[in-house]
């Protein structure tokens, strides 16, 4: 019986302390930033515009993506689609040889340099006016 007790108290101090960690851990998220990160969103990566298949199979071949890999990037942490994309827009880190870019789009390349690279296309929203 003192030995069930023993194992019980041991269990339940075990558990508050877990509880107390969990309370008091510093936030990891800006932490857990990398270089060149813009922003970070709780949303799913297939979120932040529309795939686009044509685009997609241009950057397969290397035909159409960011020059400088993840110079400015966005980190998803959905439970749907966890990941980080690349930004470029015409003008601005975007290699572009065939000109199926879109002045008025800003490109999102998961998976850039690889056989399963998506490219994602957003409209760029207009700057506020002054």
């Amino acid at each position: 019986m003192m030995k069930q007790n023993a194992v019980i108290l041991t269990g339940k101090a075990v558990l508050c302390a877990l509880a107390i960690f969990a309370v008091c851990a510093p936030d990891a998220s800006a932490a857990n930033k990398v270089k060149g990160e813009y922003a970070q969103s709780n949303s799913s990566l297939k979120r932040v515009g529309a795939l686009n298949p044509k685009l997609s199979r241009l950057c397969k071949q290397g035909l159409f993506k960011q020059r400088k890999d993840l110079r400015l990037s966005i980190g998803f942490t959905g439970k749907n689609g966890r990941g980080i994309t690349g930004v470029a827009k015409p003008g601005w880190n975007l290699y572009d040889p065939t000109g199926a870019g879109d002045p008025k789009y800003t490109y999102h390349f998961a998976n850039q340099g690889y056989s399963s690279c998506r490219v994602y296309e957003a409209l760029t929203p207009r700057a506020p006016r002054r």
